[in-house]
């Protein structure tokens, strides 16, 4: 088994993947924070799903969708987390598991999501990113350990949070996954034009 964890600064909506999660509170009218450019792009669709009650976003409810071209991935996987109020760590794990046991049994295997912060800290949240990373795998490990053909890629869009925080999570998580020999985990880097001769 490869696995590749990317922590990206691409906005989800332009990565060229099987599925893209999007972790949704059921708070009404809630900012959409970094994630404002991919709702822009699903053109109201995910707002007609809320006003005729087909999605909520309560804690654990699923909902898979074709993305028919509006982004770069070919299926939205959204996941309910409830009330933002009342979201933890524990909560997060639980939702993680089952996102990955969701995305492993319809065969996806490459797909990006963004974890929400929700803590009052950034020390918090970079925890939060290591427990969703490892809760989000390990459905995977389970049914995949030793399949040398199989790879799993996972790109985690951080937006804007430092990349000084993230060095720490990188490290404990390649700690965490050290038994699997063939493992990639670290920040994408992105360049800029000029770095690849543009203008």
């Amino acid at each position: 088994m490869r696995l590749e964890l990317r922590f990206s600064k691409r906005p989800l909506e332009g990565l060229p993947c099987q599925a893209v999660v999007i972790l949704a509170f059921s708070d009404p009218d809630l900012p959409r924070g970094e994630l404002t450019s991919l709702y822009d792009m699903m053109k109201g669709f995910l707002p007609a799903l809320e006003k005729t009650g087909f999605w909520t976003g309560s804690s654990g409810e699923t909902l898979l969708l074709a993305s028919q071209g509006m982004i770069g991935a070919d299926k939205i996987l959204l996941k309910g987390l409830g009330e933002k109020a009342v979201f933890d760590a524990i909560a997060l794990t639980d939702r993680m598991a089952e996102v990955g046991v969701t995305l492993d049994g319809i065969g996806v295997n490459n797909f990006g999501i963004h974890i929400p912060i929700v803590a009052d800290t950034d020390k918090a949240h970079s925890s939060h990113l290591e427990l969703a990373a490892r809760h989000l795998v390990e459905p995977f490990l389970e049914h995949h350990w030793g399949e040398t053909d199989f790879t799993l890629k996972i790109i985690f869009f951080v937006g804007k949070y430092p990349s000084d925080l993230l060095t720490p999570v990188i490290l404990r998580l390649r700690a965490a996954f050290s038994s699997i020999r063939d493992l990639f985990i670290g920040e994408e880097q992105v360049l800029e034009m000029a770095a690849v001769g543009g203008i």
